[in-house]
């Protein structure tokens, strides 16, 4: 059986493709619904794979196929060890182009969970019922469900939540770790279709690893980037492009990708690491890039989206080593991927176009 916003739907409906008419028909027609709908009734078709889009971390957003079978699995280990169970709730507030929210639906299917839809936004909270079981969501919706005391109090409600898609700041992590629920940050991919880790959300979050699922194994390859053996999820050893640090007890961390590390002078440097550095004391949007430079060949720059007050700079970049410290503040629009996460490749091929043309630059601010 499929239960949506409380009502439930016989299989048969989503099998003979006539479910969106069947929930159009009960629940009145939403674009979001009746997306949710159509998924379902393609995740019940005869082919054995399905389409999904990339996240688009380092680009556009790609289509691929992903076998449904290998889905079911991914939704069985989640299940499994989050303890859900038949006729508790599911919120689904994530797009359903990406993997993170097709999965969402097939946890809801695999488990008999009741999957409450709201149409994806920076507030989905806003939108939600109190005392929900089981949610996911980003860094960027938690951060805006916390604005809203009554988005707050229903977010603090829901029994277990998994925030993924990117980086917690440590500000974030404090305030999410204090609402008393059970909070993870998770780490995946479209590859391995969502997380295959997780970690407790803590005040210490820097320093607490991320654990594999049971049934996924780790390692590190030559240039420190870590491979995913997930038999029950890929066919084969995914190897990632993410610089990782494995811990004694089976754990790691992610320090950054292999795409972003700037040479600067000979010295590596990690963007991702330099960026947590300066989280506590930035509030504005912001991102460590690179430019040409003849002296260095990459030089360190801190892109910020608006200007920051030279105490609050000062306090920020107190925090690096000589190394880290950017050779140059530029106030300027961050340019973002479809899943809103920084187009780091778009912003180091902007900064490399103003070094090159050198037409009125974005303004600067001293570094010292």
């Amino acid at each position: 059986m499929i239960c949506i916003n409380f009502i439930i739907f016989p299989d048969e409906l989503a099998v003979r493709g006539v479910l969106r008419q069947a929930v159009t028909a009960r629940l009145g027609f939403d674009n979001f619904l009746n997306q949710t709908a159509r998924f379902i009734e393609e995740f019940y078709d005869n082919s054995d794979s399905i389409c999904v889009l990339t996240s688009g971390s380092t680009g556009k957003p790609k289509p691929m196929r992903v076998k449904k079978a290998q889905m079911r699995q991914s939704a069985a280990m989640t299940i499994r060890h989050l303890g859900l169970k038949q006729g508790q709730s599911a919120y689904l507030c994530m797009p359903l182009e990406h993997i993170a929210g097709k999965m969402m639906v097939i946890r809801a299917l695999c488990a008999g969970l009741n999957l409450i839809t709201a149409r994806p936004c920076a507030d989905p909270f806003a939108a939600a019922p109190h005392s929900l079981d089981f949610a996911a969501i980003t860094p960027m919706q938690a951060a805006c469900s916390l604005e809203l005391a009554q988005s707050a109090e229903k977010l603090a409600s829901c029994k277990q939540i998994i925030v993924g898609g990117g980086f917690i700041a440590p500000a974030l992590a404090a305030k999410l770790s204090a609402l008393g629920n059970t909070i993870y940050h998770s780490y995946g991919m479209t590859e391995t279709l969502s997380h295959i880790a997780l970690r407790r959300v803590s005040t210490d979050l820097e320093s607490t690893p991320f654990y594999p699922l049971p049934g996924v194994s780790i390692r590190l390859n030559e240039e420190q980037a870590l491979c995913i053996n997930a038999p029950a999820l890929c066919d084969e050893e995914l190897v990632t492009h993410d610089l990782a640090e494995l811990t004694d007890d089976g754990g790691f961390f992610i320090r950054g990708r292999l795409d972003n590390v700037i040479n600067s002078g000979g010295i590596k440097l990690i963007p991702e690491q330099i960026e947590r550095k300066l989280a506590p004391e930035l509030s504005v949007p912001f991102a460590i890039s690179s430019r040409p430079s003849l002296r260095y060949g990459e030089e360190v720059v801190l892109v910020c989206a608006q200007a920051v007050a030279q105490r609050q700079l000062d306090r920020a970049l107190a925090a690096l080593s000589r190394y880290e410290r950017p050779k140059a503040v530029i106030v300027q629009e961050l340019p973002l991927t479809a899943t809103q996460k920084i187009d780091r490749k778009n912003l180091r091929d902007a900064l490399a176009r103003t070094v090159a043309t050198n037409p009125a630059a974005p303004p600067e601010q001293p570094t010292d």
